[in-house]
């Protein structure tokens, strides 16, 4: 049953923001300057490098760049030496990308399974994965190798929309000097607009669009900007978006007929719920700035978002044993079986829904101290999703022993979930003012972050049919786990950069840190099939130091090449293993050790054809020490107990490159391309329990991972190229634009090798199991639009062809596996006013 949702805090800015623009737009007060620290630090950042494109006497059709704040200090993207890239708000807009998914599929660099929006996904960045990259109800299944930021704030996901955004930093490579524990591959920071001191605004935007065959679905969002006074302004945003499905729910499979047929959840005398993949958000955001003097900013913000992602925006193919009884002159696999019912009906017998809540506090003081700015960062972050799935292939699986096998029953089991993440993070840096011989950074940072993830399964009546039973706190649970934690670091940091001459510069950092990490674990079975856990354990307390150097060499004005030596880290944690059969559990089973990565970079970037050509391109090598990857117990009646360990050391390799190509004031053209390759360059055997004596004959006893096997999770390749055009119609500006990408042949999961050792000769050989790989597939997208004045409007088509390539899948078990394709083409108007 779905919670009843309430909003308050959007309303409450709505009313409030409505309330007070006509008041604020009637002033006719002088406007006041922006004197405030922030702005301050961006004018000396481009009056010192004197590299914004103007200022170079480009030539008039100049590529144009942001100016970013990933190291710490206003830069421009261009004279960073590193794979660094920035996308505007305003171009995130035309492009249509609203949230972190739709910015993942940009990436060329960055990959997931694009599985819907009720789903966390595992994110791969340069092919730092070893685990699977299908849609998983259960987010202890999910990793990633990617740190998130709102500003200063490292999150552990990112659902936040992109909204009011002033532009979204990305960051490639191992970040542990600046951003610490997380950033192994990468890093994603979201830098909001703040308050204006000096400008009042006021603007509403609102998209219609609709997926082919589905309902329409609106976005609207507004913003408002009040100067109460000189030195104090308030920023105010909401976002509403009510998309509609375009797939339905069948909660019943065609092949179950009569008495057979499963009841439906939560209507029992309906079948078909149509358009069932829908999802509800709304986004807040207030911010309040005050600059008491020149040298100081003060600045707090609150964010809130609710989300209701419903449903699952895929299909099922027919099992496998269905299939072959229906065809049977084929040979099907496990993907290319018939679809169930049609490409556009999911097969679950009990509604499915996740309903995500997130906040975020941050207060953030900057003082300007002449030689350095001080700038104190703040804050305090809760996350949370609850929600339930089907899991009647599961609830056949587990309980069948207990009367609710698939030809016993028609009853089916769920499962909910209740995920949880809430923390506190601080951190004071002292930055260096410009200079012409060296820079400077150093700075605190401690943090403490609280988790929850728990997950119960239920199976309707089992209470009443199971009498000795063990009754739950809720009814009808058989088994629930719950995995606490805590964990906490501090940590110093800085970096120094020294002008050797007025070409080379060398920068060195470091960050030492001490971490500590508590677990608690409650596993409870109630049909006592399996022993209760409940352990409380300590993760790891450890000390640890990462360095980097960087080195780069001004080949001209425009034009830089760089080399780089960087390292990131990820912490580890605790196992759930057991004592069974006789074995004790080894020592290393128990927990899981930190990995890390190496990473050496050499990159050039910059201006050509008198700067209408910007490029960026690098080639990398990552030394994966001690990978993290997924690993099982099998106990009673072969449940598995999940968890992970380190496997053996990997390298990742790749190249890199974006373009962007300005040929005159109205045509542009952007290519960006990447390709990478993860192995594990040594082979490793883990073995569960002690005293098995190395034998690998049992997987769940022991395993091993060989030399050369393939990481997976990444494409091959990834290519993204678009066409732009700008002028003018009639005397309004206009715009358009084509683009498109292509996604390369994808591992969905780790190969898998097995040593085979011929006894007569000693010769071993290797057997590889390789996992199903996801076709490659291109999309092209194109937007049109003009603005009049303060109106403007957009027309934009995704998926322009109306492809459907497959993009995620999920085990389905009895009820055939669940094919993810991409989202049919979608038509949306944009409108926007600027009051």
């Amino acid at each position: 049953m779905l919670p009843y949702k309430k909003k308050p805090l959007a309303l409450l800015i709505s009313s409030l923001a409505l309330t007070l623009a006509p008041v604020v737009y009637a002033q006719t007060d002088a406007e006041p300057q922006d004197n405030t620290v922030a702005s301050s630090t961006a004018k000396v950042a481009d009056e010192k490098e004197g590299k914004k494109k103007k200022l170079k006497g480009g030539s008039d059709v100049a590529v144009e760049e942001l100016v970013v704040t990933a190291t710490k200090r206003a830069s421009a993207a261009s004279d960073l030496p590193m794979n660094i890239t920035a996308i505007s708000g305003e171009a995130l807009r035309e492009q249509n990308i609203t949230d972190v998914k739709r910015l993942i599929q940009d990436s060329v660099e960055i990959s997931a399974p694009d599985s819907g929006a009720r789903f966390a996904d595992s994110v791969t960045v340069r092919g730092l994965n070893v685990s699977p990259v299908s849609a998983n109800n259960l987010e202890q299944f999910v990793k990633s190798t990617l740190a998130y930021y709102i500003d200063d704030t490292p999150l552990p996901k990112l659902g936040f929309r992109i909204k009011d955004i002033n532009r979204v930093e990305k960051l490639l490579g191992p970040q542990g000097t600046l951003y610490g524990a997380g950033s192994l591959g990468g890093t994603i920071r979201y830098i909001t607009n703040e308050p204006k001191l000096d400008e009042f605004e006021f603007n509403v935007n609102t998209a219609a669009y609709q997926v082919d065959g589905g309902g329409i679905s609106n976005d609207t969002d507004f913003v408002v900007n009040l100067p109460i006074a000189d030195t104090f302004a308030v920023r105010a945003s909401a976002a509403f978006l009510d998309e509609a499905g375009y797939i339905d729910r069948s909660a019943n499979a065609p092949w179950r007929t009569g008495d057979d047929a499963y009841i439906s959840d939560p209507n029992p005398n309906k079948v078909i719920y149509e358009d069932d993949n829908w999802q509800e958000v709304t986004t807040a955001k207030i911010a309040a700035l005050w600059a008491p003097t020149d040298s100081i900013d003060i600045k707090f913000t609150h964010m809130q978002q609710d989300q209701l992602a419903h449903g699952t925006r895929g299909a099922n193919r027919l099992p496998l044993s269905e299939a072959d009884a229906s065809y049977s002159a084929l040979d099907f696999g496990d993907f290319k079986t018939p679809y169930a019912i049609n490409d556009r009906t999911i097969i679950s017998p009990h509604e499915e829904y996740a309903d995500k809540d997130f906040s975020l506090d941050a207060l953030d003081i900057s003082v300007d101290l002449g030689f350095a700015t001080l700038t104190s960062s703040t804050s305090k972050f809760e996350d949370s999703s609850i929600g339930e799935a089907d899991y009647t292939s599961q609830g056949y699986a587990y309980y069948g022993w207990a009367g609710f096998g698939s030809s016993d029953t028609n009853i089916t089991a769920y499962m909910t979930f209740d995920n949880a993440y809430e923390g506190f993070s601080h951190e004071t840096r002292l930055v260096s003012a410009p200079n012409d011989s060296y820079e400077w950074i150093v700075g605190f940072y401690t943090t403490e972050q609280d988790s929850s993830i728990a997950f119960r399964e239920i199976i309707p009546t089992i209470d009443e049919a199971l009498t000795w039973k063990r009754v739950a706190s809720v009814t009808d649970v058989g088994y629930e786990e719950d995995y606490r934690g805590t964990y906490s670091e501090d940590a110093v940091f800085g970096e120094f950069s020294y002008n050797f001459t007025d070409k080379l510069t060398v920068t060195a950092g470091a960050r030492v840190f001490n971490y500590e990490d508590k677990r608690h674990t409650i596993l409870l079975d109630h049909t006592f099939a399996l022993p209760d856990q409940d352990l409380n354990t300590e993760g790891g307390e450890d000390n640890k130091s990462f360095f980097k150097l960087n080195a780069s060499y001004d080949i001209n004005q425009d034009i830089l090449a760089y080399a780089t030596l960087s390292q990131g880290f990820r912490r580890g944690g605790r196992n759930n293993f057991r004592d069974y059969a006789g074995y004790e559990v080894a020592e290393d089973s128990k927990s899981y050790e930190p990995d890390s990565i190496d990473n050496f970079e050499v990159g050039l970037k910059g201006y050509f054809f008198d700067q209408q050509l910007y490029l960026q391109t690098n080639v990398y090598m990552m030394s994966w020490n001690d990978p993290q990857t997924y690993r099982s117990q099998a106990v009673e009646f072969g449940f598995p107990i999940n968890g992970t360990e380190n496997g053996p050391d990997a390298e990742t390799k790749g190249w890199e490159f974006s373009s962007r190509y300005k040929l005159n004031d109205n045509w542009s053209f952007s290519y960006a391309t990447a390709t990478t390759e993860g192995r594990f360059t040594d082979t490793l055997t883990h073995c569960m329990y002690k005293n098995t004596g190395g034998s690998t004959g049992d997987d769940y006893a022991c395993r091993t991972w060989v030399e050369g096997d393939l990481l997976g999770g990444s494409p091959k390749w990834k290519h993204n190229f678009g066409v732009n055009y700008s002028g003018e119609l009639a005397g309004y500006p206009l715009w358009a634009s084509l683009r498109g990408s292509y996604v390369d042949e994808t591992n969905t999961d780790r190969e898998d090798s097995v040593l085979i050792t011929d006894p007569s000769t000693g010769e071993v050989t290797k057997d590889t199991w390789t996992p199903w790989v996801r076709p490659s597939y291109t999309l092209f997208h194109a937007n049109a639009g003009m603005r009049f004045n303060k109106v403007a409007a957009g027309l934009w088509v995704s998926n322009l062809l109306n492809d459907d390539p497959i993009v995620s899948s999920q085990s389905g078990g009895v009820l055939g596996r669940r094919i993810f394709n991409a989202t049919p083409r979608t038509i949306g108007l944009n409108l926007s006013y600027d009051f």
